[in-house]
């Protein structure tokens, strides 16, 4: 999220400041304003506006088949006028000859935003009030279907060559907790509560685990089969030979 005075105009030129820009405590705290924002919408209107911007018939899907079928002439690429300096107007220009290429209309040309954190993904996904192009919001919609979609891969792999299911349920609750509102809305009401009493059930037959930080960053550190080779030990796993 962009921090952003609400005057509009040549105001908006001098005090917005691109997400990527800020220190990483920033970035935080824009994500936390963004949710408690989110959080004072009722579940229809979640799933409302998160329809309206990823739905199949939202905008950044409508913008991307815009793309397929105008390549350049289509709005929402263009990033001369963006506000933020120099530095906003080549990260939205690098966005821009991303989703061009996706669609065969530039050169092979790698996300730019692919190792950016969740938090700065969703604030410039959903954060409507900051100027960010069509562009970079599909753009950072890609990056963070394609982070979710490598977490998943490794959880899944933690259920090779045993019965128990610990870490894929630490790692799902895990994973919905750090989801925005808006991102929740489409999940069923019980998810959370069903993954939990999975969770309970596996650590009463196998143990509670002693995770000393996130799954997903003990995944930045060692293979699906390290963790269980390491983190599921001193009970009986059910390993499957």
């Amino acid at each position: 999220m962009g921090v952003m005075m609400k005057r509009e105009g040549t105001q908006l030129q001098a005090t917005f400041r691109h997400v990527s820009s800020l220190p990483r405590t920033d970035i935080v705290d824009c994500f936390n304003r963004l949710v408690a924002r989110q959080r004072k919408l009722s579940q229809p209107q979640l799933c409302d506006l998160q329809a309206r911007l990823l739905g199949p018939q939202g905008a950044l899907e409508k913008f991307s088949r815009q793309v397929s079928r105008e390549g350049r002439k289509t709005p929402g690429l263009d990033h001369l006028a963006v506000p933020g300096g120099s530095r906003h107007r080549l990260l939205a220009e690098k966005c821009a000859y991303f989703v061009l290429s996706l669609h065969r209309r530039y050169k092979v040309t790698v996300n730019p935003l692919n190792e950016m954190p969740r938090t700065l993904l969703c604030c410039m996904i959903f954060d409507q009030a900051a100027p960010y192009t069509l562009a970079e919001r599909f753009a950072a919609m890609q990056a963070l279907r394609q982070q979710d979609s490598a977490y998943f891969v490794k959880l899944i792999a933690t259920t090779r060559h045993t019965v128990e299911r610990r870490l894929v349920f630490v790692g799902l609750l895990e994973h919905f907790d750090a989801l925005m509102p808006i991102e929740q809305s489409i999940y069923p009401r019980d998810y959370r509560t069903v993954q939990q009493g999975h969770l309970n059930r596996e650590e009463a037959l196998y143990g509670a685990l002693k995770l000393d930080k996130p799954l997903i960053q003990l995944f930045e550190e060692h293979s699906p089969q390290w963790l269980l080779d390491n983190l599921c030990t001193g009970a009986d796993t059910g390993k499957v030979t």
